[in-house]
């Protein structure tokens, strides 16, 4: 005899339906198990050949957006911008080291070809050194022309003695007194200064530590003639190297070979960059080297939380697994069913990657977290149809009857939960976000295969292991006994307390300032607060920002021609978020005129006048150089110039080197250095004898700039133009000022600020926006669900058509629809028509509502309390929060009505199967994804936190606040929710069947009786 004829209620329809469906699946177990696993079999196939994987953060945003159309241009002219870097850093200045190590590390990565491409590390300055004297102003030609003048007379009259060591140092004592004296500390001779004692210094330094003095790089102390610079120099030797002005920093720029058949296509490049690197560092340590070497770069910090989130998740997982199975043998007392369950959540798994494949086609770094759903979701449904299977098993009901009557009584909570669910999932797809789209559509067909399998798939697993299985080796529900009469004894105090604890905790969210209500949290749009901080790329990143000032980040905008390309670099730099602005626009002069062109001819004559004089080099003594060295060191001393200290450093060091020589090293040293000083005029004085009077075009500069800065194709000039920021823009606020600034002055800026500025803004409102759809479409779904049949229709048509007009005048208007007022204006109309027909609907769809509401304002509440902002990653957490407390609040108020329907509304508690349902699934969800709290991605440790936090929240509100509230319900439920059925009077036949049936169940009443005895 089945509940339902003891009672005197009918199921419904869909009970019914999902009752004999669950019985054919049952009655040929074999059959279904082995179809089950052909369609599986099936899937993987499909999931092998056509699931693709997308690492690109550009595959999450609108292709047909502007600023990703615009992103996509640049890169079919120039390649991709973000570069990876390799940085060689020093603790003390030492620019000759850095250039060393530089040269080295550049030479192993040109002969990688096929990883490498475009390397820059240094720029050769030759060919636009013919033509530097174009590049000064009428001004500096001038001063250029002056100190010529004086340079000609030191070689025509051999006076070395002016340019001498000692010549230098009693010039300058003279100029920084009269600097010093008429209080100019603007005057030039600081920097020369400067300039000598650092040239000093760091030469002495080099031939010290062993290096020839022939072969090392050499600052000439002498002002120079042509001051050619180049975007990324940062000296003005023939060899401009990327290294910054404190000489602690130096870079290479490599851009990666990209492997299109590969799912991550930077990944072969960049390990084997690391690899090289790890080389690298381990030559450096054994010739006892002071210099680390270390690779950071946007694709490497992609690349790096990749690595990590991946190698977190698989950890996560496996944890979990291990974690969950226990958790579920305990609760089942069991090894098998828990395995059913497992079983059957991998059948829907599978089912799922095959639907992703045959509809999507690929999986992205947002929507590959489906499984992470499905794992936290797609296993309450097989749990609650297995604790109330094994406790009317428990009732002595035999196992096709007690299948039945599952499907009979959990189904339709299953049902209504999976449709609620997916729904809400599946509103994600109105979000305009691609990404974000693609996990609601994934994660709704998800939910739905899980709720297939469970009533095809999880049946015939059971019936083919419980056959011929004893009532008594079946496991028994968990002792909730105790629970069950303490939390429904005092129902009045029990709904205050909760309330208190749950509003106390909630309000924590909540903060008045001034009166108006805020959210204490805030959104968290910083990529790299969800790095791992312990990962190299990451800490080198943040030592390359403190060092430099430079950010890995930067916009792009193209110009048609050089004009062009020049006016957008005066207007970016006009803007008070904009630092620099990097091209080669502005490295092209303008043709000189007639009075550039009589200096520039006249410094020609000069020099080739003089070009067949050798220099005879007087002795130096060494003696008295250190002597006057020692006099400018006590004049530095007394000045009051910042830079007069830096150069008290630099003088000291050198001097107090030079004392712990012997006489003839400290000879040798002098001397060396006065041939380097002499050699460099000869040099500049030839440069400035071969000078060019030919305009400077774009082909004149080093290749190593023109193919990152300048193309030229069938469409055109495209000139490139970098603008770094200010301050770094990872935060939302410098960000939103340095993208809205630039829009001012280009509307089509692209670049990667460009995308974390829209994709966060897309994010976060998305997110907004699918929690709003979602929460309405649970509302209407469950209030669907709860209304009779006739009034399912009446209560959903005229708000829909309502709707419908409203949204099309207000189209016809303006051109939009205001979505979120159109869903409020359906809710209100829908909940009033529900109200008018039978409250009681309504009644149990808010109260559904209950553990997803609740729950989510205390999860906010600890959240503000532990200080956990909501980021990119955690935000997930607000759909899954609302899908688990929705499922088990609408099995608890299932659980209720199916007490009243079968008349126990007086005698009303939580059943002992819905209870354990709802403590096994939520336990599973939080140890599932509070395994994520092991993970070093901080990205991912948020969010296993906050979605613990929020599962516990609902669980708390079922537990405590739920059962006292249907137990008020229950008992002044005014009247039943279904029509009476009057039935026809019964025939002799069906007296007897009756009397039959009848004492069928006081045998199995006893049988119980005597079982619970024993």
């Amino acid at each position: 005899m089945s509940a339902s004829n003891q009672t005197g209620a009918s199921p419904s329809f869909p009970a019914r339906l999902l009752g004999r469906t669950v019985t054919v699946v049952a009655a040929r177990p074999r059959f279904m198990l082995w179809m089950m696993l052909l369609v599986t079999c099936g899937a993987v196939g499909v999931t092998y050949s056509h699931l693709t994987f997308r690492t690109d953060r550009s595959d999450l945003l609108d292709p047909s957006a502007r600023f990703v159309q615009n992103w996509k241009d640049c890169r079919s002219v120039f390649g991709p911008t973000a570069d990876l870097i390799i940085t060689v850093e020093t603790d003390q200045p030492n620019p000759v080291l850095l250039r060393n190590v530089i040269n080295d590390v550049a030479s192993r990565v040109e002969r990688s070809p096929e990883a490498f491409s475009n390397v820059l590390y240094r720029v050769n300055q030759k060919a636009l050194r013919r033509k530097g004297l174009q590049l000064l102003n009428t001004a500096e030609l001038s001063g250029a022309s002056r100190r010529l003048d004086g340079y000609v007379g030191v070689v025509r009259n051999q006076n070395w003695s002016q340019i001498s060591t000692e010549g230098i140092a009693q010039q300058l004592q003279s100029r920084v007194r009269t600097a010093d004296e008429a209080g100019n500390f603007n005057s030039s001779a600081y920097d020369y200064v400067l300039r000598f004692t650092s040239s000093l210094n760091q030469f002495s330094s080099a031939v010290v530590n062993g290096s020839d003095p022939a072969i090392i790089p050499f600052q000439s102390p002498l002002p120079q003639l042509m001051n050619v610079k180049s975007a990324a120099g940062t000296e003005d030797n023939d060899l401009a190297y990327l290294i910054n002005q404190e000489g602690t920093v130096g870079l290479i720029q490599v851009q990666p070979v990209s492997d299109e058949n590969e799912i991550e296509k930077n990944a072969a490049s960049i390990e084997k960059l690391k690899d090289l690197v790890a080389t690298v560092r381990s030559d450096l340590a054994k010739q006892g080297t002071e210099a680390k070497v270390s690779v950071t770069g946007i694709p490497v910090l992609d690349h790096d939380e990749l690595s990590a989130s991946r190698s977190d998740t698989v950890r996560a997982m496996l944890l979990a697994a291990v974690l969950v199975s226990l958790l579920m043998f305990a609760g089942f007392r069991s090894i098998r069913h828990p395995m059913l369950a497992f079983l059957t959540l991998l059948v829907a798994l599978t089912w799922t990657t095959a639907a992703a494949a045959l509809t999507i086609g690929h999986l992205n770094i947002v929507s590959i977290s489906f499984a992470v759903i499905m794992i936290g979701l797609g296993i309450d449904f097989s749990i609650h149809f297995l604790t109330r299977y094994l406790h009317l098993r428990q009732e002595l009901y035999e196992l096709p009857e007690a299948l039945r009557l599952t499907a009979e009584g959990t189904g339709t909570g299953i049902i209504m939960s999976t449709v609620t669910t997916a729904l809400a999932f599946a509103t994600a797809m109105l979000t305009g976000f691609p990404g974000l789209a693609e996990l609601g559509m994934i994660a709704a067909m998800g939910i739905l295969l899980s709720c297939i399998a469970t009533f095809l798939f999880l049946p015939a697993l059971i019936a083919f292991t419980d056959t011929g299985v004893e009532v008594e080796s079946l496991p028994q529900t968990l002792p909730l006994n105790l629970y069950r009469r303490f939390v429904i004894a005092w129902p009045v105090a029990g709904i205050a307390l909760a309330l208190v604890v749950a509003g106390g905790v909630g309000m924590q969210a909540v903060s008045l300032d001034g009166g108006t209500p805020s959210l204490r949290l805030s959104y968290d749009s910083n990529q790299m607060h969800l790095h791992d901080d312990s990962l190299e790329s990451v800490q080198t990143q943040q030592r390359l920002q403190d060092s430099t000032g430079e950010s890995l980040l930067f916009a792009v905008s193209i110009a048609g021609s050089r004009e062009e390309a020049l006016e957008k670099r005066r207007q970016f730099l006009s803007l008070p978020s904009v630092a620099r602005v990097s091209d080669i626009a502005s490295q092209l002069p303008d043709p000189p005129d007639a009075q550039q062109r009589q200096l520039i001819q006249s410094m020609l004559q000069q020099t080739r006048s003089i070009s067949g004089i050798s220099p005879k080099l007087p002795t130096n003594d060494a003696n008295r150089i250190f002597g006057q060295l020692q006099q400018l060191l006590l004049t530095l001393k007394e000045s009051k110039n910042p830079q007069s200290a830096q150069a008290v450093v630099e003088l000291s060091e050198f001097l107090s080197r030079l004392k712990g020589l012997t006489p003839q090293a400290r000879q040798n040293i002098l001397d060396a250095y006065q041939a380097k000083t002499v050699g460099a005029l000869y040099r500049e004085l030839n440069q400035v004898a071969s000078a060019s009077l030919d305009p400077v075009r774009a082909g004149d500069l080093p290749q190593e700039l023109r193919a990152r800065y300048f193309q030229s194709d069938v469409d055109g000039e495209h000139w490139l133009l970098k603008i770094h920021p200010r301050q770094p823009v990872w935060d939302d606020g410098p960000l939103a000022e340095f993208v809205q600034e630039l829009r001012t002055v280009d509307p089509d800026i692209a670049g990667i600020p460009i995308r974390n500025y829209e994709s966060a803004q897309l994010l976060q409102s998305s997110y907004c926006r699918v929690a709003v759809y979602s929460l309405a479409a649970i509302a209407v779904i469950l209030l669907f669900g709860f209304l009779r049949p006739g009034q399912k229709f009446i209560t959903i048509l005229p708000p829909a058509a309502v709707v419908g007009v409203i949204g099309y005048t207000m189209f016809r208007r303006t051109q939009s629809v205001d979505v979120n007022q159109l869903v409020t204006i359906g809710l209100v109309l829908t909940g009033f028509i529900a109200a008018v027909l039978d409250y009681r609907n309504l009644r149990d769809t808010l109260l559904a509502l209950l553990p997803p509401v609740i729950g989510g304002a205390m999860m906010l509440g600890v959240m503000a309390i532990l200080h956990i902002d909501l980021n990119p990653v955690n935000l997930i957490v607000l759909p899954l929060v609302l899908g688990v407390g929705v499922d088990n609040g609408i099995h608890l108020v299932q659980d209720c009505r199916r007490q009243i329907l079968n008349g126990a509304a007086s005698e009303y508690s939580p059943s002992v199967e819905c209870v354990t349902g709802v403590i096994v699934t939520s336990l599973t969800s939080i140890v599932g994804f509070g395994s994520l709290m092991i993970a070093s991605h901080r990205g991912l440790f948020s969010l296993g936190i906050v979605m613990a936090l929020g599962v516990a929240g609902c669980l708390f509100v079922c537990l405590t606040l739920m059962p006292p509230i249907l137990l008020l319900v229950a008992h002044h439920q005014p009247a039943a929710m279904t029509p009476l059925r009057i039935r026809k009077p019964k025939s002799n036949a069906e007296d007897d069947s009756e009397q039959d049936d009848t004492e069928q169940a006081r045998k199995q009443t006893q049988q119980k009786q005597q079982r619970r005895a024993a």
